[in-house]
């Protein structure tokens, strides 16, 4: 099988009231996912794929259940703190090769020859900034299916 494309196109989370924090912005990083980490599963009515998804529209469940995604791994950019933002297409690429490094490691299978997409959840230069906030979250999910059961090897 050929060299799959990879959806980097995060998963932006709007409105941190719902995750504890006050005020909000437009995108923050995975620490605003509801605090996900790898092997926790949630829904979106919003979906995954490449779209806005506000935190109100999303709920942490337990992966048995029917969900559109569970994340795979958690990773901090190694920028130091106070370090200016180094753009969208960085931290992008960062997560994409961050996310495809750790996918066979939880799968057990290459992603190539997967069924499954990988999206992340990334800082914005807001979030960087105000946040402090450096976490990429790598999620796994099925384009127009929802997920039943984890996809972490045994």
């Amino acid at each position: 099988m050929g060299r799959r494309g990879i959806l980097m196109a995060g998963i932006a989370v709007v409105g941190l009231m719902a995750a504890g924090c006050s005020g909000s912005t437009e995108k923050a990083g995975a620490s605003a996912l509801f605090h996900l980490q790898p092997g926790q599963c949630f829904h979106s009515s919003a979906g995954t794929a490449g779209r806005t998804v506000k935190v109100d529209d999303v709920s942490s469940l337990p992966c048995a259940d029917a969900h559109d995604g569970e994340v795979f791994a958690v990773v901090a950019h190694p920028a130091a703190r106070g370090v200016a933002y180094p753009g969208d297409e960085a931290v992008a690429d960062f997560a994409a090769a961050e996310c495809l490094q750790r996918f066979p490691v939880y799968t057990g299978a290459s992603y190539d020859d997967s069924d499954l997409q990988v999206a992340s959840v990334r800082p914005d230069r807001q979030s960087w900034a105000d946040k402090d906030d450096r976490e990429v979250a790598c999620v796994l999910y099925q384009k127009d299916a929802a997920l039943t059961g984890s996809r972490r090897k045994v």
